[in-house]
């Protein structure tokens, strides 16, 4: 059993997995103390040392001896002879706990100092849920890549510390699929908060990974179920409670379900080090 603690949040998982069904191995994760089911538990993974890429977790109870609450999820299957390398990272209070970001000192001459960089503070502006039609448009092969056109259809929320409400059944995304397998995104929506008031806009962009071989089963009329997503967003509103968002630059991070058409990402905002 690994266990992991930050700022009095402490992770528990163990690095064994049950095969659930073909291809699939179930994960459990325990965080605590003071975790809900409403915050987000993510496995960062990656097979043989290649890139990372995330799964979104769901909770499955409360341990009523420890009151760790209880989180699982899914991952693939690695193929014989690639190690499957994952890590749990869990989103509450609009902070991350990441095993992953522990800094392990290395040993070195008495005489050699290294001065760490600060790293910018994160803060969790919301989580987005964007469902698109299951009709999208394919261009085919072209020069330029293969272009998809994805319209957003009713059911998109946004929830989070910062920002809630639900997304207009208006705008959609312009995806151009490189031969190389990523997909590059562009999307317009609008966002009507919870609160009233004027809507709030946003421009999203940033790429989906559809791997190696993304491109070729793509023109073939396939996808892979999942693809991670990394975003960069932009608003602009006249709403005076959220006249702030005009001034951020938001970093999205998540995951393109093609399964339901869905778009699922946390967006934080970033002040360095230099900001006054």
């Amino acid at each position: 059993m690994r266990e992991f603690t930050d700022k009095g949040v402490t992770l528990r998982w163990s690095e064994a997995v049950t095969q659930v069904a073909s291809g699939v191995q179930r994960v459990l994760v325990e965080a605590g103390p003071a975790v809900s089911s409403h915050d987000t538990l993510r496995l960062i993974f990656s097979e043989n040392g290649g890139p990372e890429r995330a799964v979104r977790g769901w909770p499955v109870g409360c341990d009523p001896q420890t009151g760790m609450q209880q989180f699982a999820a899914a991952l693939p299957m690695a193929m014989k002879g690639h190690p499957l390398a994952w890590r749990p990272v869990l989103t509450a209070s609009g902070r991350e706990v990441d095993p992953g970001q522990q800094t392990i000192a290395k040993p070195g001459p008495a005489n050699i100092t290294e001065t760490d960089r600060p790293s910018p503070s994160l803060e969790h502006i919301a989580h987005f849920v964007v469902p698109f039609e299951a009709n999208f448009h394919a261009t085919g092969e072209t020069p330029d890549g293969v272009w998809l056109h994805f319209s957003i259809r009713e059911g998109g929320t946004v929830t989070g510390p910062k920002l809630s409400g639900t997304i207009e059944p208006v705008g959609g995304d312009w995806m151009q699929v490189r031969p190389d397998g990523v997909g590059n995104l562009h999307a317009k929506a609008m966002i009507k908060p919870s609160d009233g008031g004027a809507p709030i806009m946003f421009d999203d962009s940033g790429i989906c990974d559809f791997g190696q071989s993304g491109f070729a089963a793509l023109c073939n009329g396939q996808l892979p179920a999942t693809a991670p997503a990394r975003i960069a967003s932009r608003y602009l509103t006249s709403n005076a409670r959220y006249t702030w968002l005009n001034r951020v630059q938001g970093f999205g991070i998540g995951q393109a379900s093609l399964s339901d058409v869905t778009l699922r990402f946390d967006v934080y905002s970033a002040k360095g080090t230099s900001d006054g």
